[in-house]
């Protein structure tokens, strides 16, 4: 049995659309493009890199631009909750990595309020916040709600 739980997909779409803005205007400007040609017109602009400033800047915008599309596609892609071969996968923001857990270990589960839930190992709790979450649960030949 193979359930997962995705975010969703709609609240990520924004931040999708900001890294793809942020890293055309960064790439665009390190490389003469069109926009830097119609930003001459206005502003007094020499080439690119004779600005230190201005060149760490939009490297800068490159980075956030492309950590956006990164992070948004990642959102897009991996399952925040996954149920596979009898364990537990678990994105929380308590750990950087996955929690990995046999479904056996789980000793308890709790709604703390509207949004959060709490898993309970026996090891360890997990707070997990699912506010983002879309609410299907994705099997390999149907889908239920």
């Amino acid at each position: 049995m193979e359930k997962k739980l995705f975010r969703k997909k709609n609240k990520f779409f924004s931040k999708l659309l900001n890294g793809i803005f942020l890293s055309y205007v960064s790439i665009d400007n390190i490389l003469e493009g069109p926009l830097r040609e119609f930003l001459k017109r206005y502003f007094d602009l020499e080439e690119f890199g004779s600005n230190n400033r201005e060149e760490s800047l939009y490297y800068l915008i490159l980075f956030f631009g492309l950590f956006q599309i990164i992070i948004s596609l990642q959102a897009f892609f991996q399952p925040v909750i996954e149920i596979k071969n009898g364990k537990i996968v678990l994105k929380t923001k308590e750990k950087i990595l996955s929690v990995i857990n046999a479904v056996d270990k789980i000793t308890n589960i709790e709604e703390r309020d509207e949004d959060t839930i709490i898993f309970s190992f026996q090891e360890k709790s997990y707070v997990f916040h699912i506010f983002l979450i879309k609410l299907f649960l994705y099997d390999d030949k149907t889908s239920v709600r």
